[in-house]
């Protein structure tokens, strides 16, 4: 009679431990930035991927979703986050990120082969959402944007004290990159585009740290322009900084396509890989596109007449104006370029 008691309190204990880790594995852990992304995210596709799923989405807002992957490698807490290109580059390469048969997510291929990351067997790593572009914010209250048609004009001694310019890690890789494409090479070569960077560190009044003060110098007019992102600049629009206008200039502006990847080792493979085929699917690009001003990498993804009212043009004209880097590349120079513009910044 014991034997059987205790029996059936373990079998019971061991259904409820069982249930609990199942109810705890059914669910999606995704980083992503502050800012409104995560605003994005909750109401464009987790919402809808749990009331067709079943399966709970917690969105966790970080100001850095790589530093997160990168303090818990041993014991990851995310199973999602989303990134750009050349950070899970170099997450890919330091062996922090998982790897997929392209086969696996069937929306990718409406998604144009330059903007997926593959490692040398042709596995995706994550698959590409949408993207944003970074040009020339411009305060027209304060200057004339037509003044920034170039990039090079960044480097013009008449901003001494007007511009603005972001931390080392980001403009090695997206600044470097773009000016030197300007100063007519490419990614592979910088020295050129080098030069532009220091004339920009050299005009600019401060060095922002944060989104929040890159929006507050700009609204203020405290700068007259920077380097910055098409999405930032979408949202103060919409919240009606008229001013402030986005200028792609004539030597284009730089494509940043957006990556959700998986941490190595993430938990629950079946729920994350029904999450990153949602994410891949046209409709959830869609509805990220109207909260948030990113745009969508799925060739079936129609824009709202809202959302192409508000860029002024359609998008398959936009994309002809950006330039989409091999961002293998400026992930595997990441470092040395890295110091470079630190020392380039040091020096002013």
């Amino acid at each position: 009679m014991i034997g059987r008691v205790l029996a059936s309190t373990l079998l019971a204990g061991f259904i409820s431990t069982a249930t609990c880790a199942s109810a705890f594995a059914q669910q999606i852990t995704m980083a992503t930035w502050g800012g409104g992304v995560g605003k994005a995210w909750r109401e464009a596709v987790a919402q809808p991927f749990t009331a067709e799923t079943g399966i709970k989405v917690n969105i966790v807002e970080v100001p850095t979703p790589e530093a997160q992957i990168r303090a818990q490698a041993s014991a990851p807490q995310f199973n999602a986050a989303i990134s750009s290109l050349f950070e899970a580059a170099n997450m890919y390469a330091d062996g922090l990120l998982e790897d997929f048969d392209p086969a696996e997510f069937p929306a990718l291929q409406k998604v144009p082969e330059e903007y997926l990351l593959k490692n040398d067997k042709g596995r995706v790593i994550g698959v590409s959402v949408y993207f944003a572009y970074y040009g020339i914010a411009v305060n027209t209250s304060v200057a004339n944007a037509a003044e920034f048609s170039s990039w090079k004009s960044l480097a013009d001694p008449k901003w001494k004290g007007q511009l603005s310019v972001t931390r080392p890690i980001y403009s090695s890789a997206y600044d470097l990159t773009i000016m030197s494409v300007a100063a007519g090479d490419e990614e592979n070569k910088i020295d050129r585009g080098l030069e532009i960077v220091k004339g920009l560190g050299q005009n600019s009044l401060a060095m922002y740290s944060s989104m929040a003060q890159m929006n507050q110098l700009l609204q203020r007019g405290e700068v007259a322009a920077a380097p910055y992102y098409s999405t930032r600049v979408w949202q103060m629009r919409r919240e009606g900084q008229d001013e402030l206008e986005m200028v792609i200039p004539q030597e284009g502006a730089l494509m940043l396509p957006y990556i959700v990847v998986v941490p190595k080792g993430a938990q629950d493979r079946d729920s994350y890989m029904k999450w990153l085929n949602y994410a891949a699917e046209a409709k959830a690009q869609v509805q990220i596109a109207d909260i948030a001003g990113y745009f969508p990498l799925n060739s079936d993804a129609k824009l709202s007449a809202e959302a192409e009212a508000e860029l002024g043009q359609p998008l398959p004209d936009l994309i002809g104006k950006l330039y989409q880097p091999d961002w293998n590349v400026v992930a595997q120079n990441h470092k040395e370029r890295l110091q470079l513009v630190e020392q380039s910044m040091a020096a002013q």
